[in-house]
């Protein structure tokens, strides 16, 4: 009896330990929850973490107070309180952005880093014109008095622009190919240059020349092939002095290119008046007669 009394006082003493330490982890820990509650609401009230410093880079297009108002930052914010996280997905709402990273530096700072859409077109939707971006996303209007000098796209509907299906999505990217080719010349066929670019679902891209208002019939794809072959017909037709009243060039049935001229080279072009003559390359090469007959 005695011993099985010891065996139970020991058991008892166990269990009065661990329930004292049991007891004193529960208190510790609510006093941790209570001083890091109590720290929270400290910092997260006080001046010295309102955010004081707004570091924005990458602007052009967009406004400064337009990033702050939706990031949130247009008022007092502690940091503490600030979603970098939220307001990157906010201020990516704005029209001419495409990348978004915010980063905060406490005790006060948070910087906005900016990637804008780069316009590489014009397109006419609702009757305005607007920029396209090289997502061939429909963007702000330009602005009144702006002369942005980028060709203006033309040939898709508005339903084509706002909710484009996969054929339109092809034909835009068959576009913006064409406008990576132009931007790389450096002769009449520049972008600079080009006032128009047509699109037809079957007969493809056909661009129009500011000077001298050139229409050019492209088709689609292989467009760096087709200029290389196009820049030496045009230094063969200046040379041999066939340069002048030419309006119309074909470039659909390569390696056959065929030419139109202006039926009074000393008035107004126009790509509806004179007869096509044909010019051809063979194999790469020149004919010894190749020439542009009117």
């Amino acid at each position: 009896v005695g011993q099985l009394a010891r065996l139970g006082l020991k058991g008892l003493g166990r269990v009065l330990r661990l329930t004292m330490v049991a007891a004193f982890t529960i208190i510790g820990l609510a006093l941790v929850g209570t001083l890091l509650v109590a720290g929270y609401l400290y910092v997260s009230k006080s001046d010295y973490f309102t955010i004081k410093t707004i570091n924005i880079s990458g602007l052009d297009r967009t406004d400064g107070h337009d990033v702050k108002n939706v990031a949130g930052l247009n008022k007092d914010v502690n940091i503490w309180k600030f979603d970098a996280r939220e307001a990157e997905s906010e201020i990516g709402t704005l029209p001419w952005l495409s990348e978004v990273k915010v980063t905060k530096k406490w005790p006060d700072t948070v910087t906005i880093d900016l990637k804008e859409h780069k316009p590489r077109v014009l397109v006419n939707l609702d009757g305005r014109i607007r920029f396209m971006n090289d997502r061939g996303q429909p963007l702000l209007e330009v602005p009144l008095g702006e002369n942005p000098g980028l060709p203006i796209v033309s040939g898709f509907s508005d339903d084509d622009l706002m909710s484009p299906g996969p054929r339109v999505r092809e034909a835009i990217k068959e576009v913006l190919w064409l406008v990576d080719t132009l931007n790389a010349r450096n002769d009449e066929f520049k972008l600079d240059n080009i006032s128009e670019i047509n699109y037809d679902m079957v007969r493809g891209l056909t661009l129009f020349t500011k000077s001298g208002g050139l229409e050019v019939k492209i088709g689609f794809g292989s467009y760096e092939e087709k200029f290389r072959r196009l820049g030496k017909i045009m230094a063969h037709l200046k040379m041999n002095g066939k340069y002048e009243g030419l309006v119309y060039l074909n470039l659909e049935a390569s390696p056959r290119v065929i030419v139109r001229y202006d039926n009074n080279r000393n008035g107004p072009t126009s790509a509806l008046t004179g007869a096509e003559s044909p010019v051809y390359l063979l194999a790469g090469s020149w004919p010894k007669d190749v020439a542009a007959r009117r």
